[in-house]
C-alpha cells in the first residue's frame, strides 16, 4: 500500500482512511488507555453479512483479526499494521467494504457465530470495565 495519514504527531503508514473511519471508536479507546492495552492491539473486522463463510461450515462465518503496532519515538507515534498478513487483510477488508458500499460508519449484524458464547461490542466491554473493576484478587475497586 504505502500509504501515510498524518493526525497530529500520529502518523499511520499502510492503514486506509476508511479503516481509520471505521475503527476510530477503537483507536480513540486504545489511544486513552496505552499504559494498560500495550503497543500492539487487535481489532475484529466487523463485516457483518458479507464475511466469508468458514471453511467449516458449522463454525458460521469467518471471523478475522487484525493487529497494529504503535511505535513511538521523538518526532511522535507511527502506527502500522503488524504483519504483512494484517496489511493484506486489512486491505482486503476495506476493498470488500467499499466495492459493497458499506459507509464506513455503517453498524452491521454480525453473523452468528455458534462457536462464540457472545459478541461483545465495544459500549458493553467499555461498561462492564468500568463498573466491575477489580484489584486483580475479584475485589471490586
Amino acid at each position: 500500500m504505502g500509504e501515510l495519514v498524518t493526525i497530529g504527531r500520529v502518523k499511520f503508514a499502510d492503514v486506509p482512511d476508511y479503516f481509520l473511519e471505521r475503527y476510530d471508536a477503537e483507536i480513540a479507546a486504545w489511544a486513552n488507555n496505552f499504559a494498560r492495552i500495550g503497543p500492539v492491539k487487535s481489532f475484529m473486522l466487523r463485516e457483518g453479512g458479507f464475511a466469508d463463510p468458514s471453511p467449516d461450515p458449522e463454525q458460521g462465518a469467518e471471523l478475522l483479526v487484525v493487529k497494529l503496532i504503535a511505535r513511538l519515538s521523538r518526532k511522535g507515534v507511527e502506527i502500522e499494521p503488524l504483519t504483512e498478513r494484517d496489511c493484506r487483510l486489512i486491505a482486503r477488508h476495506v476493498e470488500k467494504m467499499q466495492r459493497n458500499n458499506v459507509p464506513a460508519r455503517a453498524r452491521l449484524t454480525e453473523p452468528p457465530r455458534p462457536w462464540l458464547p457472545f459478541m461483545p461490542t465495544i459500549e458493553k466491554a467499555e461498561k462492564i470495565g468500568a463498573n466491575n473493576a477489580t484489584d486483580g484478587e475479584g475485589r471490586k475497586n
